[in-house]
């Protein structure tokens, strides 16, 4: 059965959605945002929120950004004692804030021994499952090269290797290249999992995606599961597997003789009480505004509510905010299952 995993996220990716998900059934993996290891290692002031584990502990993969090999491997081996799946290290992430800094998709492109003793310094304190997320590399890459990267990072000791097929500069309206997913899927069958990540939003494009790349262990959904939370429990029932989401979700109603629905503000809700449960008070307008910027999509108004949404100034204010809106649209409020 192919595995669901919620993709890392910067600034969502946090214990509060997680919350949310496993409210739908959850998925099989949970990415965190990104954890930069050399301020981690400081156990500074908001250190310690990127590692809340209290909710689907033994689901968490911790993934780590960093420049240097010493706190990468100093980070991942604290990590590992709070338990979970394991470590992910982060060679995807194109933001030019962290590329430039050396960290995210620089370890494609820069040298390719650093990379390797990067790993494997990595790789010598883990004793939990490594994986690594990546992207097809810079502009210039080739085939040959991308290839041989995947053949490194599995003779460096990476079990699970997450593929975006795009290109560093690369946007999400150029369609991915699953191909490339699919080929290292079956040379690494049996060896190595290899998981595809990218657009697949619902249950279509995750039937194209795997018929793209049938030989993939698992699939990941990252900014979808911030905008419908609920696209695992879906995906679960379009598969056939486990219980339906309406056995277990606090977020689901229904009504004699009446299709099973959503509420979608309680959701929005919810996620506004968890960010003060689970986040630093520093943290909770800018984790709010991420959030309702995809969650707003699910409207007919999106862009009104959006933009009414990402100019609150406290919780409070959002919450009133977000609920006046379905006194004026009330159909807005519900998703059929």
């Amino acid at each position: 059965m192919i595995k669901l995993i919620a993709g890392p996220m910067a600034t969502l990716s946090h214990q509060g959605l997680r919350k949310i998900i496993e409210g739908f059934g959850g998925c099989d993996e949970y990415y965190t945002e990104m954890i930069n290891a050399a301020s981690f290692l400081t156990h500074g002031k908001f250190e310690s929120f990127y590692a809340l584990n209290e909710t689907a502990a033994d689901k968490i993969v911790w993934q780590l950004t960093g420049k240097d090999s010493t706190p990468m491997a100093e980070a991942a081996l604290e990590l590992c004692s709070l338990g979970g799946i394991g470590i992910d290290i982060n060679m995807g992430c194109s933001a030019p804030e962290i590329y430039k800094t050396g960290a995210g998709i620089s370890w494609m492109i820069r040298p390719r021994e650093e990379t390797h003793d990067m790993i494997c310094a990595v790789r010598d304190k883990v004793k939990l499952r490594l994986s690594a997320k990546i992207r097809l590399g810079d502009e210039d890459f080739t085939d040959e090269g991308f290839y041989s990267f995947c053949r490194m990072l599995y003779d460096c000791g990476i079990e699970q290797l997450v593929i975006h097929p795009r290109t560093k500069k690369e946007k999400l309206a150029r369609p991915p290249r699953y191909f490339y997913v699919e080929n290292v899927a079956r040379e690494f069958l049996g060896k190595m999992n290899v998981v595809l990540n990218g657009n697949v939003k619902d249950v279509s494009s995750f039937n194209a995606a795997l018929r793209a790349a049938p030989s993939v262990s698992a699939v990941m959904i990252a900014r979808t599961s911030a905008q419908k939370p609920w696209i695992f429990a879906k995906l679960k029932r379009a598969m056939g597997e486990g219980a339906s989401p309406e056995q277990n979700s606090a977020f689901i109603q229904s009504a004699e003789n009446e299709p099973l629905k959503i509420d979608r503000l309680a959701v929005g809700l919810e996620y506004i009480q968890n960010l003060r449960t689970d986040q630093p008070p520093e943290f909770w307008i800018t984790r709010m505004q991420r959030f309702f910027a995809y969650y707003c999509d699910n409207f007919s108004y999106g862009h009104y509510i959006k933009s009414k949404m990402l100019n609150c100034k406290s919780l409070e204010d959002a919450e009133r905010t977000f609920t006046s809106y379905f006194d004026e649209v009330k159909d807005d409020r519900w998703e059929k299952v």
